[in-house]
């Protein structure tokens, strides 16, 4: 995540830097400092595109994740897996309002963790099964309610949904970033086009006397 982080300052960095570059290029009509512009603009314009192209397989690897054929690699029950994963795990059953992975309350056999226990009255809530671990040392005449989707779903829902937001805006920026980098084109070829000034030729015959002014209307046939 700080790698990210630190890659999108410098891409924000260097983009601020090649548009203070083509501005004062366009505004002074220097081409070399438009050239410059457009050459640092491609790269960026590259790089992007190979984001682009990255979230895009990402976003298809996060679906793939809730396919049949993937669930043989959740570890179930979960109370025996790896208890480095379980406090995150418990974190997204509390914020989530879910319970398991895939199954839902199933994922944990019969020792369902607490935070699958629904804090308040919801529809998406169900009874907790009778042999749960939940019921040790509670009353067994009160009914314990857990939530009962699963977490899996859940988590790459939101997380395609991020996905989908950079997307969007990487597109969008990279839209932006070419049609600036069409227009410094544009200025660089017209600055550099020679402008054809028709040549001026000295008469000895234009002189005053040669001409003679129509002051009257009736003068003019």
């Amino acid at each position: 995540m700080m790698l990210a982080i630190k890659v999108l300052y410098g891409i924000a960095t260097a983009t601020f830097l090649l548009a203070v570059i083509g501005v004062y290029g366009a505004s002074k009509g220097k081409p070399w400092l438009l050239i410059i512009f457009s050459v640092g603009m491609s790269l960026t314009i590259v790089f992007v595109a190979f984001d682009f192209v990255a979230l895009t397989i990402l976003r298809k690897q996060a679906g793939e994740l809730t396919l049949i054929e993937h669930r043989d690699c959740w570890l179930t029950p979960l109370d025996t897996a790896n208890a480095t994963n379980l406090p995150m795990l418990h974190e997204f059953q509390h914020r989530l309002q879910c319970c398991g992975v895939e199954k839902g309350y199933e994922d944990w056999g019969s020792h369902i963790h607490k935070s699958c226990i629904c804090e308040i009255d919801e529809i998406d809530c169900i009874p907790a099964p009778a042999n749960s671990s939940l019921y040790e040392d509670h009353d067994s005449s009160l009914m314990i309610m857990i939530y009962q989707r699963p977490c899996l779903p859940i988590l790459v829902h939101y997380v395609n949904l991020v996905i989908d937001v950079m997307i969007t805006f990487l597109a969008t920026v990279v839209l932006f970033w070419s049609t600036c980098l069409v227009l410094a084109i544009l200025i660089v070829v017209q600055l550099k086009r020679k402008v054809e000034v028709p040549p001026v030729y000295y008469s000895a015959e234009a002189k005053a006397g040669n001409y003679a002014s129509l002051a009257e209307n009736g003068d003019i046939e």
